[in-house]
């Protein structure tokens, strides 16, 4: 027992400091190992991160064109509309939309006009370019239907 009454001996404090230390320089040493490990998982994550944000983009323009479509189906289910105006219509829904082809709109059968009680399709698709960096560059299309019951 020391002066103070503690039964260790003053070497096995400087070991401790020594055992720190040294954990110290462990770490260190392994520094440049993580490093190379982050580099080779970095443009994996990258891919991923890059592939999310194109899925969610994508996703986004086909919601917009599924309410283009609904909104034409409405309005096509008007007796008194005609298949230009039906086209007008989505067109107008997809304002403000960027899309990288141009937006086709088909209406079918032609008009409601004395078709009351029936039903009404459009159909409208365009193209969206997705671009996965060190993947892939592909066109997808996107496709929205919409069917509504013709009235008077």
């Amino acid at each position: 027992m020391n002066a103070l009454g503690d039964s260790r001996h003053p070497r096995d404090e400087r070991s401790e400091v020594t055992k720190r230390a040294s954990r110290r320089g462990v770490g260190r040493k392994e520094r440049g190992s993580v490093m190379a490990e982050f580099a080779l998982i970095l443009p994996i994550l990258l891919i991923v991160l890059f592939g999310i944000i194109e899925f969610a983009i994508a996703f986004n323009r086909a919601q917009a064109i599924e309410a283009a479509a609904r909104e034409g189906a409405r309005l096509a289910s008007i007796s008194t509309t005609s298949p230009s105006d039906v086209e007008a219509r989505v067109n107008l829904a997809l304002v403000g939309i960027p899309l990288d082809g141009p937006v086709t709109v088909a209406v079918s059968p032609g008009g409601c006009a004395g078709r009351e009680g029936q039903a009404i399709t459009v159909n409208v698709s365009s193209v969206k370019t997705v671009t996965i960096p060190l993947l892939f560059t592909r066109n997808v299309t996107l496709n929205g239907e919409a069917v509504f019951r013709c009235e008077a």
